[in-house]
């Protein structure tokens, strides 16, 4: 898939990276998918659903060790693609709220995680 170019959204905080994190998407039971990458700061998804920006969400999250969590996530961009691409939207979360227990795990799979910068 071809990735829209990014130079237009704003300068992270923290680098992304290629983690093995599966996530679930809002309202959808059953399905995880792979996140494509990721941050302490959020992360980018790929959707047949577009999600408005500035909308919040719960989206559960599964860590390599087997741990799950919800988190919170703004939608701070979302940029569409051709209609017969894989998905038809790309879209970029920022983390509203991380729980504590989940925290420290997820910072340590991103840092063993090579950044694609």
């Amino acid at each position: 898939m071809t990735e829209p170019d990014q130079s237009e959204h704003k300068e992270r905080r923290y680098p992304r990276v290629k983690a093995r994190i599966l996530y679930r998407p809002p309202k959808v039971f059953g399905q995880k998918r792979q996140i494509p990458d990721i941050s302490l700061g959020g992360m980018r998804i790929y959707s047949n659903k577009l999600l408005q920006q500035g909308s919040t969400h719960n989206i559960e999250i599964f860590l390599p060790s087997g741990q799950t969590a919800m988190v919170l996530a703004r939608v701070a961009w979302v940029d569409a693609y051709p209609k017969d691409s894989d998905a038809l939207y790309d879209i970029g979360l920022e983390f509203i709220h991380i729980p504590s227990n989940i925290a420290d795990d997820l910072k340590s799979v991103l840092e063993s995680t090579p950044s694609d910068k």
